[in-house]
């Protein structure tokens, strides 16, 4: 039995190394006798060759070492966060040896482009020197032997860069590029600092307000993209030359007063200037102004060359310089623009004349019918000219919610604070009317004025009292309890006129004469304004069956008038913010409280139609070309500024204005009547937009209004409740 084991075991052993090709089959039929004899010897006798196996077939075996596997490219973990540093390092792994070439962007070019060598550990790593900015900057890295590849995506923003080679010279304003859509602030090494979105295209500019005095000063910039909450780097240093002051006159020395020139003829024109300004000369007659030429002030003179046409001009000039601030004008020098000699026949044979007097016949003809525009550019572009055409689209839609909210600021800053100023003086003078001393500050209002104070802010709602009720409906609806006294014909025309020219003031005009073209835009403007006031008052107290009320000339409202003109002259608004109401209509005291305050509605809604309706005309009416066709351009703007700002002031309810009425009739009519008025306002005339481009903060508006709302609030509350409870405690 044991002997049949051996022999199967030894059969297996021999199969095995049969199939390995060791042994030849003959072994196989060896016989039976020398089976016992190998089986302790077959591993000893099969160990010998394993071992010496390699030695004898050595090219085979070493084949499949010499081409390993090559290790997948692959690239780390790019940042999370938005990359704002550079170079970036990107890493990973490969084949050593390997030729890596890391890429940034969808067609990078050499700076988004880096090579590495798969060190032995089969680690590679190279910096992108910078990488195009975006939401997904797409990564590569490619194998330059086996072409595979692996990628990733990052969020990369640059700094900003600020525009100027070398020192810039600014009265303030820094400009520049970003990624479009971002939001750039820019800081000066001040403090003064700004910030401005980007337009669709990347360009920014902005003003900057705070402490920035004239001198050298240097300003970095960084920006926040829409796609990330986090901010840039910060950009490099840029100089600038702040300079706010601007440069003396210009003068003119070449031609002398007097002079006749050739018209349609080059004529030579010079004088002398501040050394690196820009100087525009101008020439002005009864049709308009026109630009002659303009030039560069070097060593402290100008020279330039330019035609006249026929006619007699005045001729001024104007610099501006490198900041961009802009001289007075000049002295006025008369020069009269003649028409050229005619040839006589006698030298038309003549060859000399031939090409030298026919030659600039043609040109001396073409500046009259070229510059016919040019020519009347300068009387027909008044601030009452430039009133921005309405727009009402989806991209305006920011525009108008920013509108809004200013006016709901005004309202919450201003007005309600006003009126809350006006009750708390109103019940101050009614206390202290009761006590035998003398008031603070005198009787220039009844007790029923404390009442009407409370009405308005929804006390003694109820109450039935007793007396005329006096309102205010501005300069329209009067006050209950009035009757217009007897007043001489011409206080109208008069007031009227005086308010014209009061509103006409408000504006800086280029040309003496551009003002009696704007006076009478005005004038008419005014007169249309406050007859739609006054038609509308008696149309509604008719439609409401009161006795038709009176028309009484308010030429107190002038004090009004002055201190809207004035103050946006001084501030520079641009436009203007404009009141124009000095007629009034006048209902009794029986009308009561709603009556009233309906008419007023009606009046201001009327007043406002009126602004609106010549404000998208602003966008129908061509370009002004003559005088007529200007002064109708001038009305119609004229129109817009007296109706809207007039609204705007009516609404306040305070004092005599009709927005007290609306405001005792419904609250909540006064408020949305406000808010729509005053959103008109800051959308098409924005006049506080002036005084940002002036160098006003807007941070110095809103804490000038804050503190007003503060103050206005305190001292109702101390009239209110504290100065109440005082006298109490001391009775």
């Amino acid at each position: 039995m044991s002997f049949a084991i051996a022999v199967a075991v030894a059969s297996l052993l021999l199969s095995a190394v049969g199939l390995i090709g060791d042994a030849p089959p003959a072994s196989a039929t060896a016989p039976p006798g020398q089976h016992a004899g190998r089986i302790a010897e077959a591993p000893a006798v099969s160990a010998a060759p394993s071992s010496a196996a390699p030695n004898d077939t050595s090219t085979p075996s070493d084949t499949p070492t010499a081409t390993p596997t090559p290790t997948p490219v692959t690239l780390d973990t790019l940042p999370a966060g938005l990359v704002t540093s550079f170079p970036l390092t990107v890493s990973g792994s490969g084949t050593p040896g390997d030729r890596i070439t890391a890429s940034a962007g969808s067609s990078p070019g050499a700076p988004e482009t880096c090579q590495a060598t798969v060190d032995g550990s089969e680690r590679w790593t190279c910096a992108l020197a910078s990488l195009p900015d975006g939401e997904g900057v797409a990564v590569r890295a490619e194998s330059a032997s086996t072409g595979s590849a692996d990628s990733g995506r990052v969020k990369v923003l640059h700094p900003p860069v600020i525009a100027g080679d070398g020192v810039v010279a600014t009265g303030g304003g820094v400009r520049g590029t970003a990624f479009p859509n971002a939001t750039v602030t820019v800081t000066a090494d001040t403090g003064a600092s700004c910030t401005f979105p980007a337009d669709g295209n990347g360009s920014w500019g902005c003003v900057l307000t705070g402490d920035l005095p004239d001198g050298r000063h240097t300003v970095t910039a960084t920006q926040v993209a829409p796609f990330s909450s986090q901010r840039s780097g910060t950009s490099a240093r840029v100089a600038i030359d702040v300079d706010r002051t601007a440069p003396g006159a210009p003068s003119i020395t070449t031609p002398k007063p007097a002079t006749r020139v050739t018209a349609g003829r080059p004529a030579a024109f010079g004088g002398g200037g501040e050394n690196g300004a820009h100087v525009t000369l101008y020439a002005t007659n009864d049709q308009g102004t026109t630009v002659v030429c303009t030039a560069d002030v070097t060593d402290g003179a100008w020279a330039c060359q330019g035609t006249l046409p026929e006619g007699a001009f005045r001729l001024s000039a104007l610099q501006r310089d490198a900041a961009g601030n802009v001289s007075a004008g000049s002295n006025t020098v008369p020069v009269d623009g003649i028409a050229a000699a005619t040839p006589s026949p006698t030298q038309t044979p003549s060859p000399t004349p031939t090409p030298t007097v026919p030659a600039p016949a043609a040109p001396g003809a073409a500046p009259p019918s070229g510059p016919l525009h040019p020519d009347t550019r300068g009387w027909v572009a008044t601030p009452f000219t430039t009133t921005s055409a309405p727009v009402v689209t989806a991209a305006s839609l920011p525009g108008w919610m920013r509108a809004a909210g200013l006016a709901v600021a005004a309202l919450l800053l201003l007005v309600l604070p006003a009126r809350l100023l006006t009750a708390a003086l109103a019940r101050g003078r009614a206390q202290r009317e009761a006590r035998p001393r003398s008031s603070l500050f005198g009787r220039n209002r009844p007790r029923a004025d404390v009442a009407d104070a409370s009405a308005l802010f929804g006390r003694d709602r109820g109450g039935a009292r007793t007396g005329p009720v006096p309102t205010a409906a501005g300069a329209a609806s009067g006050s209950g309890g009035r009757t217009p006294a007897g007043q001489p014909r011409w206080l109208a025309p008069v007031t009227l006129a005086a308010t014209a020219v009061l509103v006409t003031f408000s504006t800086p005009l280029p040309d003496a004469g551009a003002y009696l073209r704007v006076l009478l835009a005005v004038a008419i403007a005014v007169a249309a304004v406050n007859t739609v006031w006054v038609l509308a008052g008696r149309a509604l107290a008719t439609h409401l069956r009161l006795p038709s009320p009176h028309l009484t000339v308010r030429p107190g409202l002038l004090a009004v008038v002055a201190v809207a003109a004035v103050g946006s002259r001084l501030l520079g608004l641009t436009p203007a913010l404009l009141f124009a109401m000095v007629l009034a209509v006048t209902v009794g005291p029986h009308a009561g409280r709603v009556r009233r305050g309906r008419v007023a509605a009606v009046q201001i809604s009327a007043v406002a139609a009126l602004g609106v309706l010549a404000w998208l005309a602003v966008g129908v009416l061509p370009a002004p070309t003559g005088w007529f066709s200007a002064l109708l351009v001038e009305l119609v703007n004229a129109l817009t500024l007296v109706g809207i700002g007039s609204a705007a002031v009516l609404l306040l309810p305070v004092g005599g204005l009709a927005g007290r009425a609306v405001a005792q009739w419904s609250r909540w009519l006064w408020g949305g009547l406000s808010l729509v008025v005053y959103t008109v306002l800051f959308a098409l005339l924005l006049p506080v937009a002036s005084l940002v481009e002036r160098g006003v903060g807007v941070v110095v508006i809103v804490g000038v209004a804050a503190g007003f709302a503060a103050a206005s609030v305190a001292f109702w509350l101390w009239e209110r409740y504290v100065a109440p409870a005082i006298d109490r405690s001391l009775r």
